[in-house]
């Protein structure tokens, strides 16, 4: 027999990137999957290995930070059981819960990914409540593998 949960309320806030922040979800994410990779092949991630990454991100992230805020600008964010709505000046990303393959946890935001990219949410843009929240959606909807 399933378990009905009964409905979250929906969530909804809105982020204007700032380049520290994206900088630092998507560094530490490049490194958690190098440092997967390099497991899977038996080795270890070096401190060498790390500050050669974190060079080449100084130098490459900034220019596709510019183009995504003018490609995409400042995002109205919903949640809901249904999935995530993203609003922007590129216009309308719905992305139901069942197309999320991963939510990554970093010290800056959560990280929503899906086949063919990914949704930063920085953690500075939410309230205690939505966050709160926001936690319960992650673990309802969290896809197989667990949190990471």
């Amino acid at each position: 027999m399933q378990v009905v949960q009964p409905a979250l309320a929906s969530l909804r806030f809105h982020v204007s990137y700032r380049l520290g922040e994206y900088l630092g979800i998507v560094t530490s994410h490049v490194i958690a999957e190098l440092t997967r990779r390099k497991i899977e092949q038996g080795k270890k991630i070096s401190l060498l290995d790390i500050l050669v990454l974190r060079s080449c991100l100084l130098l490459v992230i900034p220019p596709i930070f510019m183009f995504k805020v003018l490609k995409v600008g400042a995002c109205d964010f919903h949640f809901d059981d249904a999935g995530i709505t993203r609003r922007s000046k590129g216009g309308e990303l719905v992305v139901p819960w069942a197309e999320v393959i991963a939510i990554h946890t970093y010290p800056v935001g959560y990280l929503f990914a899906q086949s063919d990219g990914a949704m930063p949410v920085p953690f500075r843009v939410l309230s205690d409540e939505q966050h709160a929240l926001l936690k319960n959606y992650i673990v309802r909807h969290q896809p197989s593998g667990g949190p990471s």
